[in-house]
């Protein structure tokens, strides 16, 4: 007996010492790099291996400028915003999907995820996608200094605009940059032609430079369930 108990004891140490040295976050540990970014920015670290269960695109700090200036093969970005929380590349597919798989359980944590901007060359195109540390989608909105100034939108005027769509048809945000906002519609409209209707006046360029009439918008919109402005 007593060497069965030997036996039983040594099993449920071995066991303990394992749960102890087993990397956290479901077998995802962060990199050196990726550490650092979240100490620096005080991230919550199960949000990259929330991540990573999905992906494995290498992540920076969260920085963005509309405006740039580019030589040769280096970028700088003018007057960036940068925000507590991380950016990374995707596919558009990919971008969509991940998004969809994780705000929710990002939410839980006080983060929000979303695309943020093109980026690459034609045949390569990718699509930056943020998750900061903020749930408020106006406040986002806010740092993010969206707006549609070519047609005389402010971000604070947009913001207002947002609200009242946000009334009606339960908006949910997943993508933001400074010419550039998109939402989930969480409650669909009567009569899809009426919101794509209400998209043109906010923003010609979704039908003039997009999907080239009202009545497409619709059944993108219909289709999609998904509501964006985009001012080129």
């Amino acid at each position: 007996m007593k060497g069965w108990t030997r036996v039983i004891v040594m099993i449920i140490m071995m066991t303990m010492l394992y749960s102890c040295t087993e990397p956290t976050g479901g077998g995802y540990p962060l990199t050196a790099p990726e550490q650092a970014i979240c100490d620096s920015l005080h991230l919550d670290p199960a949000i990259i291996q929330d991540l990573r269960r999905h992906s494995q695109a290498p992540i920076e700090a969260f920085h963005y400028s509309l405006g740039k200036m580019y030589s040769g093969d280096t970028v700088k970005e003018m007057d960036p915003i940068r925000l507590p929380g991380i950016i990374f590349n995707e596919t558009e597919d990919n971008a969509y999907e991940l998004i969809y798989k994780l705000k929710d359980s990002l939410r839980h944590k006080g983060y929000t995820i979303f695309k943020v901007e093109l980026t690459g060359d034609t045949g390569n195109w990718q699509y930056s996608v943020g998750i900061v540390k903020e749930t408020d989608p106006y406040r986002i909105l806010k740092q993010m200094e969206t707006n549609g100034i070519n047609y005389d939108i402010t971000n604070d005027s947009l913001l207002t605009i947002v609200k009242g769509l946000d009334q009606k048809y339960q908006l949910e945000l997943i993508g933001a940059s400074g010419d550039y906002c998109e939402f989930i519609i969480h409650r669909p409209p009567a009569d899809w032609n009426q919101l794509a209707k209400e998209v043109y006046a906010i923003c010609p360029d979704t039908v003039e430079q997009g999907v080239g009439s009202l009545e497409a918008l619709a059944r993108e919109l219909k289709q999609n369930r998904r509501l964006y402005f985009w001012w080129d």
